[in-house]
């Protein structure tokens, strides 16, 4: 995590250094979309649910940003959903074989903070890539778990409410910390308006269990590691700049 902020840090310093004096445009947005999540699981973890899939959800929200030249700094509030579906191979309960699967959908809202730089590849249509750090705050969220048994029609299914924060019944941190890249293509309408087609990749930088509640619970001490965020997401987005006049 620490080399991922350092490397935005280095980026950030280098953008700023190519600024010239030209101040080109404050812009307010908004972006809808689609997103594809799953969760990536380390040590024991991983062994347990070998299989992970995808969950998908929808993504939206407002952004805001100031251009300078090429460059962009820019930021939002944008609701999310994320989640993912896991499983375990078959395995012996009580001399019985059977199969777990458990699907989550979790809900947030996400602020990204992202430097980008744009290019323009002819007259109205361009490219840009932007990358930062997203600070996401859980809302809520369900967990389906579905047992099924070999040789009976029977199957064990349970429902559950997530919990956010850093109580010993909190299921996962209140704020989760990623990592955005984030490539798209833009339009240009007009000198005001841009309309953008992107995909963004958000990598979860930690553990999304809180602390206290993976030490209070006994399941972990039998099997330890860390469960982690991938999420794409997919945009269509609109951009209305307001233009500032040339400081010289």
């Amino acid at each position: 995590m620490r080399s991922l902020f350092a490397v935005f840090s280095l980026i950030c310093t280098f953008g700023m250094l190519q600024l010239n004096a030209q101040t080109n445009s404050f812009y307010v947005g908004a972006k809808s979309g689609a997103s594809a999540s799953q969760f990536r699981f380390t040590e024991d973890l991983r062994e347990l649910y070998p299989t992970s899939n995808k969950v998908w959800g929808l993504h939206g929200g407002f952004d805001m940003g100031l251009q300078l030249d090429n460059w962009t700094i820019s930021t939002g509030v944008l609701y999310t959903q994320k989640g993912g579906e896991y499983q375990t191979d078959n395995f012996d309960e009580n001399g019985t074989t059977a199969y777990f699967t458990g699907k989550e959908k979790l809900h947030f809202v996400s602020v990204p903070v992202l430097l980008g730089y744009r290019q323009k590849i002819s007259d109205n249509v361009g490219w840009a890539l932007a990358a930062g750090p997203s600070f996401n705050f859980g809302l809520a969220g369900n967990i389906d778990e579905t047992t099924e048994y070999f040789g009976s029609e029977e199957v064990d299914f349970q429902n559950y409410k997530v919990s956010y924060g850093e109580g010993v019944n909190d299921d996962y941190k209140s704020t989760q910390v990623g990592f955005q890249i984030n490539p798209s293509l833009f339009i240009e309408l007009n000198d005001r308006s841009k309309v953008n087609f992107g995909v963004t990749w958000d990598f979860g930088t930690g553990d999304m269990f809180s602390k206290r509640y993976k030490s209070a619970n006994d399941f972990f001490d039998i099997y330890k590691g860390n469960q982690v965020h991938r999420n794409t997401i997919f945009t269509v987005g609109y951009e209305y700049h307001f233009n500032f006049e040339d400081k010289y």
